[in-house]
């Protein structure tokens, strides 16, 4: 090998030793950065608890028993023929008598008072037995149809519209109907 080769060679030894040392603060090396575990969401399973349609006779209260064995979210929907009719979407747990539900003083998991059909909403609910209310505040009887899925892990929520603080009322019912929709 001739002195120019080797000239060359250590050249090229001494600058890729130096790109290499060159980088970052040679005191002390760069720890590597801890990446956090990011969870796998769990997959939306859903179920419907409930689903049935009827009549909505004017200024009635009509409740269905619902019940469900671990938490999840109950997702519900309200529907009805006439747009006219002024009707509300309620899920309470425990009891709660037509004066209580009047005066809205009722432990209310979802509130929706009458507004754009259909309703929708939803509510986090541990196990246990709810109780979903359609209410009719019309003058006119109509007909509609309720459903009640139970969502577990990373499905969309229904739409909510009403917040722990709302006061808002649409008027009081007169009769009590039990289990109409079937």
């Amino acid at each position: 090998m001739t002195c120019r080769n080797r000239t060359f060679t250590a050249l090229i030894v001494v600058s890729f030793a130096a790109s290499y040392w060159g980088c970052g603060d040679s005191s002390s090396p760069s720890a590597p950065t801890p990446v956090a575990a990011v969870p796998t969401p769990t997959p939306c399973a859903q179920s419907v608890v409930f689903q049935g349609s009827g009549e909505m006779p004017a200024g009635t209260l009509l409740n269905f028993p619902v019940t469900v064995s671990a938490p999840a979210r109950l997702d519900v929907q309200a529907d009805w023929t006439f747009t006219t009719n002024p009707v509300g979407l309620f899920m309470i747990q425990g009891a709660c008598s037509l004066e209580q539900f009047n005066a809205r003083s009722c432990n209310f998991l979802l509130r929706i008072e009458p507004g754009a059909k259909p309703l929708k909403g939803s509510a986090m609910t541990p196990a246990g037995s709810f109780t979903v209310f359609v209410a009719n505040f019309g003058t006119r009887s109509d007909s509609g149809t309720l459903q009640v899925v139970q969502s577990v892990g990373a499905c969309a929520p229904a739409t909510s519209a009403w917040s722990a603080g709302s006061t808002s009322s649409s008027g009081n019912l007169q009769v009590g109907r039990v289990q109409m929709f079937r």
